[in-house]
């Protein structure tokens, strides 16, 4: 008796891996979120808030001092004005529409997650990768998929 061959042992496993890159692309963040060093970050004028990460549609922002003597105390659905300065002194205006409030673990900080509904331009986002990438190549971003 002859031994038959498989010859759909190559074409199986190319399938699969073809499969798991269209799993990955459909996994991956539509936007580009900007993770900063604590250093760089942009700041926000008209409030004591400092920013964590930013993208497109979304940020997440940390509340600096006690949400209790905040003037305008902040609740989820609620909508929050926010001026910020990035690197290169532009200034934008965005209103942000508060989704998730959570603590962090080691300094019990408030942090706060919106949807920003007036999205930050792809060319500021691509702007400030850009500085990110020439002036910190070593930092560490989070990849998420």
């Amino acid at each position: 008796m002859k031994q038959q061959i498989r010859s759909d042992r190559n074409d199986t496993t190319a399938q699969d891996v073809k499969q798991k890159g269209e799993k990955r692309n459909h996994k991956r963040r539509k936007f580009v979120r900007l993770v900063y060093p604590p250093f760089a970050r942009p700041k926000i004028l008209n409030a004591n808030f400092r920013i964590a990460d930013i993208s497109q549609h979304g940020i997440q922002f940390v509340c600096r001092e006690d949400c209790k003597d905040c003037k305008s105390p902040i609740s989820l659905k609620s909508i929050v004005d926010l001026e910020i300065q990035f690197h290169d002194e532009k200034r934008i205006d965005i209103k942000v529409e508060i989704l998730r409030c959570e603590r962090t673990l080691h300094s019990q900080e408030k942090v706060y997650s919106g949807y920003v509904e007036k999205g930050i331009t792809t060319e500021r986002i691509a702007k400030e990768q850009a500085y990110l990438l020439s002036h910190f190549p070593d930092y560490c971003r989070l990849i998420s998929e």
